[in-house]
């Protein structure tokens, strides 16, 4: 493989570095954790009584398994809103049991089936406690879309407007050099020199990640075999 590599601390300092750290490129579902905060900042998680379950999900690419997928519907009718309230499109289980077991029964996937489900369930989320339209929530210039890019832009202290791309599930995807994002992610993981609110959530948001591996992915995958004990700080 080739590539570029940044590591960073909380407090913004790279300590190492390879390769190009400057071009932006884009995160893709890694960018999922951040684009949970609004879900917590605009108090939408307090008010539906999202669960570390839920919170997980929205930062997934799942497998769309029965574990997923039953936990999306119920989030989905309780705040109101259907499956087609969706813009993700629907794939296949990527668990071949389940997709095979969906193909002997004649059951198509539907949209709760694709992997980004959880994540478009929480900015759904958010469009409802705002009262808001959720039709055209995935464009990038739908308020909780710009909520995500605000936070995205301190994390990663830039302040000019991203560049940005629509993703394979039609969220926007923004574009971030990769110094900026191992700056951002840091402090997420060690949120101590945040504002008490943010920091607040990115402990709740790695909590439910590290408590629930296999709601952000699914059986038999790597990130799931093995659940990651978190230090006191979380």
């Amino acid at each position: 493989h080739r590539g570029s590599v940044a590591i960073a601390d909380a407090n913004g300092n790279i300590r190492f570095a390879l390769g190009d750290l400057q071009t932006p490129v884009y995160p893709r579902s890694s960018l999922k954790p951040i684009q949970a905060l609004p879900l917590f900042e605009s108090g939408a998680a307090d008010a539906f009584g999202v669960s570390d379950e839920e919170i997980a999900l929205a930062c997934a690419s799942h497998s769309s398994e029965p574990m997923h997928t039953t936990r999306v519907a119920a989030w989905l009718a309780r705040i109101g809103c259907l499956e087609s309230d969706l813009a993700c499109g629907a794939h296949p289980s990527r668990y071949e049991p389940v997709a095979e077991d969906m193909i002997r029964r004649g059951e198509k996937p539907t949209r709760i089936h694709n992997n980004c489900s959880g994540k478009h369930t929480g900015f759904l989320t958010v469009a409802r406690h705002w009262d808001i339209a959720t039709q055209g929530y995935e464009h990038h210039d739908h308020p909780v879309q710009r909520a995500i890019a605000k936070a995205l832009g301190e994390l990663t202290e830039i302040k000019t407007e991203f560049p940005w791309g629509v993703d394979g599930c039609a969220a926007p995807n923004f574009a971030v050099p990769l110094g900026a994002q191992a700056r951002a992610f840091a402090k997420f993981a060690a949120p101590d020199l945040l504002s008490k609110e943010r920091a607040k959530a990115c402990r709740r948001i790695v909590h439910a990640m590290t408590a629930y591996p296999e709601l952000v992915s699914g059986t038999g995958r790597s990130c799931a075999t093995t659940k990651w004990k978190p230090s006191s700080n979380f």
